[in-house]
């Protein structure tokens, strides 16, 4: 056996006498990553390979699909880094391994030479810590980490506790592997058992047995009641590890069913917006992964449901649930002041103080959390933070991405390599010292060439990013939106401790001065409350358009707000003000009809304080919406006060009624505002798809009739 193979076995076998994992690094060429893998995978027979395959018979899963792992176990995780890391696989994947097993990550001579990227000088540092083994071609192997029996007891007592409870015929109720895990199923039976209107928020770090907890719970309530349990997520992957303990506790194979019949009862998914429209006889709801829901989904089923327990990954890959859990609070106390909350702390999948999960929180910052102490904003100053000074000062790094993650539960991984590397990114900060009391993030945006923003106008290019120049030019048909450079806030946060101080509104006003040598114009976009447009107004920005569909990670429409800066954005920016008043005063009885008025009295009073543009401007306005929209650009709704004028101003000069005949549904939809189920019965289409194309090409035939009439006289 060589000397690598018995290292193998060895580091193999310390990790599985304590229940721990293992980073280890093999460092050289592709050929010694094969070295490597070929003494580690004798003893891991169930093995994940993600990344590029780096040699045939390899089966490997891309970087982009790590997600779809999540849940699922494995006693080798090999990561190739030769063409690249991907941040996001990594914390997703370090996850699926178990206690015993490794992480191995293979990267190239080349990857510790300089690099561009400050995320991977930052991993690079990191790699050098104790914890790591870095096994490199060529040099000596590493000393083997101690299993002292101190360490031995602290991590691996757990299961020692297990075992012996096992062995003394004393197992854990329930199918519990941990105390801990134990409390969890017990703190969710209360919310059946105990007193109406208690609702629980279970949160755990990954590895705890969260899932298996509220899975364990539900199989004992079924078993012992007739129970109708519905359980929701952003996806039924999210909470599938429910279904499949529930499965196993009544010895029924599992194959990804959304729905078991099993002791007194049933439990079921259902995705969180049908949950709501169409609410079905349950008796206990679960919501997994709450963080990822929107506030005013998990409002609403805190509303709706008696029994409700929430749970949430406190420090994901994906997101986190400490914001979550923070302003999700506020509701409880509100609407539930009797709620409960339980945080599972011991891990199950791996022993605590595990090696893996020590380095992989550092490095992705997955527990960075907001600063208690220093805090002081009389004293505070305002400046700009350039990525070398995140780079080389740790404290200031980490209390920075902890105040994001409190304050947005999707902040993740990508966002810290983001953070440190992206050149078009730049980060505001209102600090003392290292301690961070507010941030805001600007992104650059625009100055497309005339040609794509023309193909962006007209739908036909999307390219990446760039939201607000894009939403500009396509959804209000403002070319020079696109054109011009501009910047938009993509975050702004300010420490829970010190908000209602003036601080975000002094950063938007640092923001302002610093991007006026910069940009033609700033803007934001958001989730629409009436509170956050105050605040945007207050700091001199004014909405030009709101979203149609409700945002995916807010759950609120998108309102997208501009400040101007000089002639060349003054020029568009009051028809797009404009544009955003007519838009929704015509969709306020269809696209928008579902808003709460008190919601929608804020945008109406905003609206009806635009200046109303000249005669001649107007009109030309609205030509160049229909052409847009005749072209293939924009939309019913986008487009909708041009076609209503157009409309009543064809009618009225329509001089035979043989004119009128083409009209029939274009009347139907833009003047009587039936529904598009309406129009696809009356005119038997095949569904809104056709029904809109149908109204496009009507409009477009018109249009075009009009030209050539104007041609021949």
């Amino acid at each position: 056996m060589s000397q690598l193979s018995q290292f193998c076995r060895t580091l193999s076998s310390i990790a599985a006498s304590q229940n721990i994992r293992y980073l280890v690094v093999a460092k050289g060429t592709e050929a010694w990553a094969m070295e490597v893998l070929a003494a580690f995978n004798p003893l891991y027979p169930d093995r994940l390979f993600c990344g590029e395959a780096i040699a045939a018979g390899i089966e490997s899963i891309p970087f982009k699909k790590a997600k779809q792992w999540l849940g699922r176990e494995c006693q080798m995780l090999t990561v190739n880094g030769h063409q690249g890391l991907d941040a996001q696989a990594l914390g997703a994947l370090s996850g699926t391994v178990v206690g015993g097993g490794i992480l191995l990550l293979l990267l190239p001579h080349d990857w510790f030479g300089d690099s561009k990227s400050n995320f991977n000088k930052r991993l690079r540092q990191l790699l050098l810590q104790p914890e790591v083994i870095m096994l490199e071609a060529g040099a000596e192997l590493p000393v083997l980490p101690c299993p002292s029996s101190a360490a031995n007891h602290a991590a691996g007592g757990e299961i020692a506790d297990q075992q012996s409870a096992s062995a003394c015929g004393d197992p854990l109720p329930y199918g519990a592997l941990t105390a801990c895990q134990f409390g969890a199923v017990e703190a969710v039976r209360r919310v059946v058992t105990g007193h109406r209107k208690r609702p629980l928020v279970l949160t755990a770090d990954r590895g705890r047995g969260k899932s298996a907890a509220l899975g364990l719970a539900a199989a004992s309530l079924l078993a012992e009641r007739a129970i109708n349990i519905v359980v929701t997520a952003p996806s039924y992957l999210a909470c599938q590890t429910v279904f499949r303990h529930v499965a196993e506790q009544f010895g029924l194979a599992f194959s990804e069913q959304k729905k078991l019949e099993v002791g007194k009862g049933s439990i079921a998914f259902f995705a969180p917006d049908v949950l709501l429209a169409e609410p079905p006889s349950a008796d206990f709801v679960i919501v997994d992964e709450a963080a990822a829901i929107p506030a005013p989904v998990l409002n609403s089923l805190l509303r709706e449901f008696n029994r409700i327990a929430f749970s949430s990954t406190v420090h994901g890959y994906e997101g986190t649930g400490r914001g979550f859990a923070v302003k999700f609070r506020q509701q409880l106390d509100s609407v539930m002041p009797q709620w409960r909350s339980f945080e599972m702390q011991q891990a199950i999948r791996w022993a605590d103080h595990d090696p893996l999960e020590k380095w992989i929180f550092n490095a992705l910052l997955l527990d960075a959390e907001v600063s208690c102490e220093g805090l002081d904003p009389q004293t505070a100053q305002y400046e700009l933070v350039d990525k070398a000074r995140l780079l080389h000062s740790p404290n200031l790094l980490s209390s920075l991405f902890g105040l994001l993650v409190n304050a947005h539960y999707q902040t993740s991984p990508a966002d810290l390599v983001n953070l440190l590397d992206d050149d078009s990114l730049h980060i505001w900060v209102c600090r003392n010292g290292d301690w961070v009391l507010g941030c805001c993030l600007i992104v650059d945006e625009g100055g497309f060439t005339d040609e794509l923003a023309r193909q962006i106008q007209l739908g036909t290019r999307r390219p990446r990013g760039h939201l607000m120049a894009q939403s500009l030019a396509a959804h209000i048909g403002i070319l020079d939106g696109a054109i011009q450079h501009s910047g938009r806030v993509l975050r702004i946060a300010v420490h829970p401790d010190c908000q209602q101080q003036g601080i975000g509104l002094q950063l938007l006003s640092c923001v302002r001065q610093w991007g006026q040598t910069r940009y033609d114009f700033l803007g934001t976009s958001f989730g629409y409350v009436p509170e956050l447009l105050g605040f945007w107004q207050q700091a001199g920005y004014q909405a030009v358009r709101l979203g149609l569909q409700k945002d995916a990670s807010s759950g609120y429409p998108s309102l997208l707000c501009v400040q101007p800066f000089g002639i060349s954005s003054q020029r568009w920016f009051p028809k797009a003000r404009v544009f955003f008043s007519a838009g929704l005063l015509a969709n306020a009885c269809e696209a928008f009809s579902d808003m709460p008025a008190d919601d929608f009295l804020p945008l109406l009073v905003d609206a009806l304080s635009c200046q109303v543009l000249p005669t001649s401007f107007a009109r030309e306005w609205e030509e160049e919406q229909l052409s847009l929209y005749c072209q293939g650009g924009l939309g019913y709704e986008l487009v909708l006060p041009s076609l209503q004028q157009y409309l009543l101003q064809r009618l009225a000069s329509a001089d035979r009624l043989s004119e009128l005949a083409a009209f029939s549904l274009p009347v139907a939809k833009v003047i009587q505002r039936k529904s598009w189920q309406e129009i696809v019965q009356l005119y038997q289409l095949a569904g809104r798809k056709q029904a809109e194309q149908r109204l496009r090409a009507l409009i477009s035939a018109d249009i075009q009739n009009i030209f050539i009439a104007r041609s021949e006289s």
